[in-house]
C-alpha cells in the first residue's frame, strides 16, 4: 500500500506539472486571429461618417495638409474558485481549463476593433476635413478609388490644365491620410501587422458606400462607375 501510494503521489505531481506547463505554454504562445467581421463593421462605420462629412461641406478646390494618430482592444480575464479543488487531479483539470479559457479570452478580445482612441479619432477628423477638396474630382470622375483602398487619377482630361498639378498633390495627400488611418487602427489595436487587412476591409467599404456616379477600380484594375 505504501509503495502504491508513493507511485500515485508521484504520478499526480507529474500530471499536475504537465498541466501547469501546458497552461502556461498556451497563454504565452496564443496567436490572436484577425477579426475580419469586426474590421468590416468598423470600416463601414468610418467610411459612412467620412462620406457624410463630405456631403455636408461645400466642395473646395485647394490643396490641403494633414497628419496622423492610435486604438485599444478590450480585454477579458477569467478565474475560478480554488477552494473547490480537492485533489491533484482536480487541480490539474482546473489549471488546464484556466489556461485554455485565458487563450479563448485573448482571442475573443481580438473579435472587436476599437476606433475611439484619440489617435484614430484625430486621423478620421483630418480625413473628414480634407475630403471636401477631393469631392469635385471624385464627382467629375477625374479621381476614383482603387481596389487597394486608396485614390488614383482616372482621367486627367476631366481636370482643367491649370489644376492638374494640384490634383496630383491632392491625391498624394489623400492617400497619406488614408494610409495613416489604416495604420493607426492597426497600431492602436496592438497589431501593426494587421494594417494590410484593415486596408482591404476599407477598400471594399469605400466602394460599397460611395454615392452613385463615383468611379472605382475592380480587382482586375479596370475602372467602373457606380
Amino acid at each position: 500500500m505504501k509503495i502504491s501510494g508513493t507511485i500515485s503521489g508521484r504520478y499526480g505531481r507529474a500530471l499536475l506539472g504537465l498541466a501547469l506547463g501546458l497552461a502556461l505554454s498556451a497563454c504565452v504562445t496564443v496567436n490572436i486571429y484577425f477579426p475580419a467581421a469586426a474590421a468590416k463593421k468598423l470600416a463601414d462605420k468610418v467610411v459612412e461618417q467620412v462620406y457624410q462629412a463630405e456631403s455636408k461641406v461645400p466642395a473646395v478646390v485647394a490643396p490641403g495638409n494633414s497628419a496622423a494618430p492610435t486604438v485599444s482592444a478590450p480585454t477579458r480575464s477569467s478565474g475560478g474558485p480554488l477552494s473547490m479543488l480537492s485533489s491533484p487531479w482536480h487541480l490539474a483539470g482546473y489549471v488546464l481549463n484556466l489556461g485554455f479559457s485565458t487563450v479563448s479570452g485573448q482571442a475573443s478580445a481580438a473579435a472587436n476593433l476599437d476606433a475611439s482612441s484619440p489617435g484614430v479619432v484625430e486621423a478620421k477628423d483630418r480625413l473628414e476635413d480634407f475630403v471636401p477638396q477631393m469631392r469635385p474630382y471624385l464627382e467629375s470622375g477625374a479621381v476614383g478609388f482603387t481596389a487597394a483602398g486608396l485614390v488614383a487619377i482616372r482621367d486627367l482630361n476631366a481636370v482643367p490644365l491649370a489644376q492638374r498639378a494640384q490634383v496630383s498633390a491632392l491625391v498624394s495627400t489623400n492617400n497619406s491620410l488614408l494610409q495613416n488611418l489604416y495604420q493607426q487602427i492597426a497600431d492602436a489595436n496592438g497589431h501593426p501587422e494587421w494594417k494590410a487587412q484593415i486596408q482591404e476591409a476599407f477598400a471594399q467599404a469605400w466602394i460599397n458606400k460611395a454615392p452613385p456616379g463615383r468611379w472605382f477600380q475592380n480587382s482586375a484594375g479596370q475602372w467602373q462607375q457606380k
